[in-house]
């Protein structure tokens, strides 16, 4: 698949779309669907809706796939104050905030607000999801074990930035402070550091067992 960005625009805003990075999440189909519309080529139209509309829309994409440039003097996105890693349920881990995806020689390949990392084991884009965990038939109810569940510190910082490791045949590390929330949205850990399966195979998901 081409790693071209398309860009869509106007006079005030300025989309551009990743396909490699979409999985048809469609929260852009459903909050703006006269601006957003697949069956329509260019399947996206800037001009028929105001510029904070989308705006606001595509700050919802959870992968990354859709950004948003104002050229009309407003402030870019900015990253989540907190930084947050949702393990959705039969599907990929959503992470927001302050993100920084690593690369070779321990250095940062990507700067982001929004990503969707793989954790069937199956994508084709690894680390990012691509889908492929509906194919596959991966299934997890993520909901953390009551075991790894951690008590809640209120004081605990959130913010600042969260660096993201995608081992060589291994799991996802994460380090900085964040959130992780169980399919349901519950909170079930704060912490600084995070190691979370990406094979699709350990016996205590969300979490990494060494079973890859």
């Amino acid at each position: 698949m081409s790693d071209k960005l398309h860009v869509y625009e106007n006079a005030a805003i300025r989309v551009t779309y990743d396909a490699k990075r979409c999985i048809h999440f469609a929260a852009c189909v459903r909050g703006l669907p006269k601006v957003f519309n697949p069956r329509k080529r260019p399947w996206v139209a800037p001009d028929e809706a105001s510029a904070d509309e989308i705006a606001d829309v595509v700050e919802r994409c959870p992968t990354g796939a859709l950004h948003h440039q104002r050229l009309d003097g407003v402030a870019a996105e900015l990253p989540d104050v907190e930084n947050s890693v949702l393990v959705s349920s039969d599907g990929p881990l959503y992470l927001r905030g302050e993100l920084e995806l690593m690369g070779a020689y321990n250095r940062v390949a990507l700067h982001e607000t929004r990503l969707s990392l793989c954790r069937c084991g199956h994508s084709r884009t690894k680390p990012y999801c691509d889908g492929s965990h509906i194919a596959a038939g991966f299934k997890d109810r993520a909901v953390a074990p009551a075991e790894r569940r951690e008590p809640l510190k209120d004081d605990a910082p959130l913010g600042g930035s969260l660096r993201i490791e995608a081992t060589e045949n291994g799991p996802v590390v994460l380090r900085g402070n964040l959130r992780l929330m169980d399919a349901t949205g519950e909170v079930v850990a704060q912490m600084s550091r995070c190691i979370l399966c990406r094979c699709g195979q350990s016996a205590s998901k969300p979490f990494c067992d060494g079973s890859h």
